[in-house]
């Protein structure tokens, strides 16, 4: 074969070869080029409309595959197999409509001026009582907790019957002041102005307790605080069960067996005595117990 005819041969394979290679330089260039552009993300949407105010739990948003090149700023992006309700938690500052992202500023920043309001279920009110370190069971209750409340308080008690057996009755159990649970199950937002726990659990006693009640036991606390004085009983974490009450209101003569016991020897004395009359009157300091005599 003619050397000049090999010569062009090669020459022409040589630049087909380079001409192969840059088309596929070029080629991979656009397809990275296309993968990058095309790169996915999840981002939080909203299941329903949802309204100001409503507390986000399992079932209101959902994750949907969005352009990483077109995530604007505050949007929710998944991390890992996060689920949707784990990656935003708290209340609504605004309606969202469905299928809008939920962003980090559509909820009510977790800050004190409204971190009560925001603690608040729909028909809650907050109410504060004054409290002391003995009636907060010495500073150990905190925000999230649940407390029952118990009010002391001085009582009297008159009857127009003079019949003495009836005025014996009430002596029996009742002198000045008495005791009984008003509320139970509630739960603490705040002690003073602090609505979130010691980031170190640190005990604080406070001066007033911040409690989540519905209109009417707003209406009884307000009243029950002018009557006397309230102290906080702690309940256990998962302890949400309502006592039913079965037993007597406590007060000063049923705390104590003194009353009974005074009774109980003169009814003694009585019967080994004789005693007679209609009424026996029992003189301790300034006070006056009228006993029936049989």
């Amino acid at each position: 074969m003619n050397k000049n005819i090999l010569v062009v041969l090669g020459g022409a394979v040589l630049v087909a070869v380079l001409v192969a290679v840059l088309v596929q330089v070029s080629l991979g260039g656009k397809k990275r080029e296309q993968v990058v552009s095309e790169a996915k993300v999840h981002i939080l949407l909203a299941n329903g409309d949802l309204n100001i105010g409503r507390e986000l739990k399992a079932g209101d948003t959902r994750w949907q595959e969005w352009p990483k090149a077109s995530v604007f700023p505050g949007a929710v992006i998944r991390e890992g197999e996060q689920k949707p309700e784990e990656a935003l938690k708290g209340r609504l500052a605004r309606d969202i409509a469905k299928d809008e992202p939920v962003t980090k500023s559509a909820l009510l920043e977790q800050v004190k001026g409204n971190m009560v309001a925001a603690s608040l279920e729909p028909g809650m009110r907050a109410v504060a009582i004054g409290v002391s370190a003995s009636t907060m069971v010495g500073g150990f209750i905190g925000p999230g907790d649940f407390v029952d409340i118990i009010l002391t308080y001085k009582a009297t008690m008159h009857a127009d019957d003079e019949d003495p057996r009836v005025q014996k009755m009430i002596e029996l159990n009742l002198d000045k002041r008495a005791t009984e649970t008003i509320l139970q199950n509630v739960k603490v937002l705040a002690i003073d102005q602090t609505a979130e726990r010691a980031a170190d659990n640190k005990i604080k006693v406070g001066k007033t307790v911040t409690v989540a009640v519905n209109s009417e036991d707003a209406e009884r606390l307000s009243l029950a605080a002018d009557i006397g004085e309230l102290t906080l009983a702690l309940r256990g974490i998962g302890d949400s069960a309502q006592v039913e009450k079965n037993w007597p209101t406590v007060s000063d003569q049923r705390l104590t067996s003194v009353v009974g016991e005074i009774y109980q020897e003169y009814e003694k004395i009585k019967k080994e005595d004789g005693i007679n009359g209609n009424i026996v009157r029992i003189y301790s300091g300034g006070d006056v117990m009228a006993l029936p005599a049989r």
